[in-house]
């Protein structure tokens, strides 16, 4: 890089005075013009950096003298000097060729022209290394002090830190010498067990087991002071329980700590009780079962029983139901007790009417939509119950110690109520119950109604198959006859066309036409019932599609030619090979698309059929130019009864559902595409490789899946 052209320092007497005062220096100094470039050094300074002073004349500061990341930040500082009128001392560490690190502190001393720009700026270093280390260790020194001092007060404080924790804890702390007696018995143990500290120190642990677990504790134990191990946790294999002083088990997860006090042994036991959340998994399985159970069966009674029977399974001595009638009322459906020797005792209860068994608080409950628990029950209960002394005897020998009544709720509704009773030892019920319950009663409910809805809709259907068998017998019976006069009075008549309008002629061809209708509607009535009760037949036979498509072409053409709608066949019999299917029944199929695309093409229009083969099926397309389906029609075009947004057509919607039904029973699909204002493809395909049927064999049924899921 050139080296700019330097302004003298002065007279070459200056230069030379100011030369040797910087080699008297003995830190390092340089001297540079107001833009950084160097204009002396001294001696100290060449030595830091390794380089000579005809080696650094005329180059920035920043780049010869200091290091890369260092020298970003002295450059932006040279540049503001025009701004400042000092520079600020700063602290820069340089290394050796040896790696030996220097912490240099530079001071600046500013000399400015007249006009007060800045003409030189004189740059001493201080070595500060030495300075900083033992800063550092001073430092380092106090640190040390601090955490001694804090070790100590840590040390002081340690016991009675470990009291207070130990205090506080909400889990059992629980210390036992070698011989298993109980020295150490926090508050929290105290919450859990129900004992006093001064009821249980220095008394065996055997106190606080299970007598089933004593001996297996004891060796567990054992077991674990002869091991290496510090500590463990225990019922990592089975499940451990504990003894409150009332009597009552419950479940627990603990872990084991051995320590050597003073050459005394002790163990220490951290114990959590762990009941509620036993209990809380315990309901989510039982909810869990019983929600399979509901789910398995659509019959009201049979979900009834269910409801009981898992009600006793789980959570109660004796359950009642009682169901909401249309008329307001209600009545007990199902009553069971866990203990089979009761049985009488539930019949009973399920025998009594309400008004001569009245539990108020189910009606309350089928009233306000509300729960409610009673967690331990008194005579004044029973007395408000019942008040005939024949009753009172019932509910005595019931012996209900708490009970809980909940909304059986379907849908924002509640449809009826479920009792539940704990009798004799059994512990009263909680609100952890009651939740439970609740849950319990919402899923039940949930299930009694859609027992109700299938009920319903069976019997809907039930009604509509009877209206079918009707319409088919006895309408079929009058069409007969009128189809057996039609042949006789036709028959009369030398010409069988249309006549003139007002002509004998033409209404007798009014009525053939009408009569036709009502047979072909007749006929898709009773071909619908036949499908959804599995009762199609199909007689397979190996087959050619090409006739059976020139065939229904064959029956379309004249409404063809008389609508002015061009129909194409593209099919090629070269390329499309035998299937087995049912020949009439494929012929109904195609008669009811092409049917159906003809009425719809506009006069000009064109009806197209292609036919495809792939590897593993024949594929047909009737494509049309007609108006097309709007998108949101296409998901309903084979449902029956259906007839589009527009109520286009003068059929009742069951041609395509039965077209569907044919083609599945075969095993193919059907469906459709469309864009409004260019038409539509109605598109079935037949599977390849089917057995040829052997000769004489009997005709194959059907079954068919329901006939308005669009999804088939």
């Amino acid at each position: 890089m050139p080296v700019p052209e330097l302004m003298p320092l002065s007279t070459a007497s200056e230069s030379k005075l100011l030369s040797a005062v910087l080699a008297g220096l003995v830190g390092p100094v340089f001297v540079c013009d107001g833009q950084g470039q160097i204009r002396k050094v001294n001696p100290a300074l060449e030595q830091l950096v390794g380089r000579t002073e005809e080696d650094l004349m005329g180059r920035p500061c920043w780049e010869a003298l200091f290091p890369g990341e260092e020298a970003a930040a002295i450059r932006e500082r040279y540049h503001r000097l025009g701004n400042s009128d000092e520079m600020s001392p700063v602290e820069i560490t340089f290394t050796d060729d040896q790696g030996n690190p220097s912490t240099i502190l530079w001071s600046h001393t500013l000399v400015r022209s007249p006009a007060g720009d800045v003409t030189l700026v004189l740059a001493a270093g201080t070595d500060v290394t030495e300075l900083r280390r033992l800063e550092r260790e001073a430092t380092e020194r106090k640190l040390e002090e601090a955490a001694r001092q804090a070790r100590e007060e840590a040390l002081q404080s340690s016991e009675a830190r470990f009291s207070g924790i130990v205090e506080l804890a909400s889990d059992a702390i629980i210390s036992v010498d070698e011989s298993h007696r109980i020295v150490v018995f926090n508050q929290g143990a105290e919450v859990i067990f129900g004992y006093r500290p001064e009821e249980i120190l220095g008394r065996p642990l055997d106190l606080l087991l299970p007598s089933h677990a004593r001996d297996a504790h004891r060796g567990h134990l054992e077991t674990f002071h002869r091991s290496p191990v510090p500590s463990r946790r225990l019922g990592e294999r089975t499940a451990i329980s504990g003894l409150r002083k009332n009597g009552e088990e419950f479940a627990a997860e603990a872990s084991i700590l051995k320590l050597e006090v003073e050459g005394r042994r002790l163990f220490t036991v951290l114990l959590r009780d762990i009941s509620a959340r036993v209990k809380r998994e315990a309901g989510q399985r039982f909810l869990a079962k019983a929600g399979a159970a509901l789910a398995s069966s659509l019959e009201s009674e049979e979900t009834l029983r269910c409801i009981a029977e898992q009600t006793v399974a789980e959570i109660a001595d004796f359950c009642l139901i009682d169901l909401m009638e249309g008329s307001g009322g209600s009545r007990h459906l199902e009553a069971i007790h866990r203990d089979p020797g009761q049985k009488e005792l539930a019949e009973a209860f399920q025998s009594l009417s309400m008004d001569q068994a009245h539990f108020p608080v189910l009606s309350a409950v089928m009233e306000t939509g509300r729960p409610e628990l009673v967690a331990a029950v008194t005579p004044e209960h029973l007395a408000e119950w019942c008040h005939e002394k024949e009753q009172l005897g019932w509910l005595q020998k019931l012996a209900p110690r708490s009970y809980m009544a909940v909304p059986l709720l379907a849908r924002g509704r509640t449809v009826g109520a479920l009792l539940c009773v704990r009798s004799g030892q059994s512990p009263g019920y909680d609100e952890q119950d009651l939740e439970l319950a609740v849950e319990l009663g919402r899923r039940a409910g949930v299930a009694l109604e859609n027992a109700r809805l299938y009920r319903e809709a069976r019997d809907a259907v039930l009604a509509r198959d009877d209206v079918l068998g009707i319409v088919s017998h006895d309408l079929g019976n009058p069409l007969q006859a009128i189809f057996i006069g039609l042949e006789a009075l036709e028959r009369t008549r030398s010409s069988r066309g249309e006549g003139q309008a007002g002509s004998e002629e033409y209404y007798l061809s009014a009525i053939r036409r009408s009569a036709d209708a009502m047979e072909r509607l007749i006929r898709d009535l009773v071909e619908i019932r036949r499908m959804e009760a599995g009762h199609l037949s199909l007689d397979p036979v190996r087959q050619a599609l090409l006739p059976l498509v020139e065939e229904a072409l064959e029956v379309m053409d004249p409404l063809a030619r008389v609508k002015g709608v061009e129909i194409q066949n593209h099919l090629d019999s070269s390329r499309l090979p035998e299937v087995t299917v049912d020949p009439d029944r494929i012929q109904q199929v195609l008669s009811n698309l092409v049917g159906n695309a003809v009425k719809h093409t506009p006069e000009g229009g064109r009806v197209t059929i292609i036919g495809e083969c792939g590897e593993r099926e024949v594929r047909i397309t009737v494509r049309d130019t007609g108006p097309g389906i709007p998108e949101e029609d296409l998901a309903f075009v084979f449902d029956r009864f259906w007839r589009g947004s527009t109520g286009r057509g003068r059929g009742i919607g069951l041609g395509l559902a039965i077209a569907r039904g044919i083609v599945q029973a075969h095993g193919g699909k059907i469906w459709a595409e469309s864009t409004p204002g260019e038409g539509s493809a109605f598109t079935f395909t037949l599977p390849l490789g089917s057995p040829d049927p052997e000769e004489g064999s009997e005709t194959v049924p059907a079954r068919v899946p329901h006939l308005n899921d669009s999804r088939a």
